[in-house]
């Protein structure tokens, strides 16, 4: 589940400084006439624009311009080079070039027309350089409770409070991902199986279902795929109600009850502060007594959540070794693929991620497999009670996976 909006529904949620924010997208702009542009080839283009101290408007169209000023494009490129240092080499990556700085390596993507003007121009966002040790201690070093687990073939190559339990936020959907299969699997249920949608099951986004018609007929596995690949709440709430409160303690006992995300977000409201401080403290017996209090409650607006981090009241909480294992069971599943977060898919034969974040949470899980065929485990938690500079962990967790992708090369 994503408490707040924006985190980990898609590839594009990897999230920037905000100077770098546009970084992410694909700009289409352009500019007048430059003496030689018709010489200038893609790359040569690219080192033109951080090696030159000006920024030289007439290498863009005039439509590239008028979409983005110029003015942006050369503070997006100043920051990178007060960020990053010194450009190195240029190397072709796929449909596009890899930067290497002084201390990261950055996708890019230019687009330029028959006069050699730039009409698109894309930066994807930094993996830094270093060693898998390095990062790893920018990420332990973070303040508050952080757990860090790497694992090759499932054995640890890094392991910080790798069992200590903190809150995931949306990774614990992996528990139900995992219960559901275990259905399949046992003959209870078919991926294929049809059911319709329920007005009981929508919950505040992330996610769509919650705006879909009542009664749209969906099949599990289709609630599956977006409740990883894109957090759907709704579509988590109707799993756990298919598959049964009990079949996914089962797999998480720890978390009993298991939280719908409709209840976590009314035991979230500035109104039921009373309560959250009740469940805290409460056993398994007594929390099941507070759900049946709260089951008829209407979904609270968004505006009613509380603003403050309330992780540590009321969450899910797993230990990074326990995500390991989640995606190891449910790696042949493709809900798990769809969405790749910070992975670069183009450095493995094979990637499964889950991502979870609210104010003070945030966690990124995931499996990948090298071209040598060794499978390997990246779990990273960050708990905090204030709000997280999401690239403090983000940016060094990327720099862990581009470790990695070259040590199986």
């Amino acid at each position: 589940m994503t408490l707040r909006s924006g985190m980990f529904r898609h590839a594009r949620h990897l999230s920037l400084a905000p100077a770098l924010a546009g970084f992410l997208l694909l700009l289409s702009l352009c500019i007048p006439s430059v003496t030689g542009a018709e010489s200038m080839t893609p790359d040569v283009t690219l080192r033109a624009l951080f090696e030159t101290e000006k920024l030289d408007d007439a290498r863009f169209s005039t439509a590239f311009l008028a979409q983005v000023p110029a003015s942006s494009i050369a503070q997006i490129l100043s920051s990178l080079r007060q960020s990053y240092g010194a450009l190195g080499k240029i190397e072709p990556d796929g449909d596009g070039y890899r930067l290497s700085f002084e201390g990261a390596d950055i996708p890019a993507k230019i687009v330029l027309n028959q006069e050699g003007r730039i009409t698109g121009l894309w930066f994807g966002a930094p993996v830094p350089s270093g060693s898998v040790e390095e990062h790893a201690a920018a990420i332990t070093g973070l303040p508050g409770a952080v757990s860090l687990l790497v694992l090759e073939d499932g054995k640890p190559l890094i392991s910080h409070n790798a069992d200590e339990p903190l809150a995931v936020g949306s990774a614990a959907k992996l528990a139900i991902l995992k219960a559901l299969s275990l259905s399949v699997r046992n003959g209870d249920k078919q991926w294929s199986d049809v059911v319709e949608l329920r007005p009981e099951w929508k919950s505040l986004p992330s996610g769509t279902l919650q705006d879909w018609p009542d009664g749209t007929p969906l099949t599990l596995g289709s609630l599956a795929h977006v409740m990883i690949s894109i957090s759907d709440n709704t579509a988590t709430d109707a799993l756990i109600r298919l598959v049964g409160r009990n079949a996914v303690e089962a797999v998480s006992p720890r978390n009993s009850p298991f939280l719908t995300t409709r209840e976590l977000f009314t035991l979230k409201t500035r109104d039921h502060s009373a309560l959250r401080l009740e469940w805290a403290g409460a056993d398994e017996a007594a929390r099941r007594l507070i759900l049946e209090r709260i089951a008829d409650i209407p979904l609270p607006d968004p505006h009613a959540l509380a603003s403050e981090p309330t992780f540590e009241a009321v969450e899910w909480f797993f230990s990074a070794r326990e995500l390991c294992t989640l995606l190891e069971d449910t790696s042949g599943l493709p809900s798990g693929s769809i969405n790749p977060g910070p992975i670069d898919p183009g450095q493995w034969q094979e990637f499964s991620y889950k991502g979870g974040s609210e104010t003070g949470v945030l966690n990124l899980s995931s499996r990948v497999v090298g071209t040598d065929g060794t499978a390997r485990c990246v779990v990273a938690t960050w708990n905090h009670p204030s709000a997280l500079d999401e690239n403090s962990l983000l940016l060094p967790y990327r720099g862990v996976l581009s470790a990695l992708a070259g040590l199986s090369r």
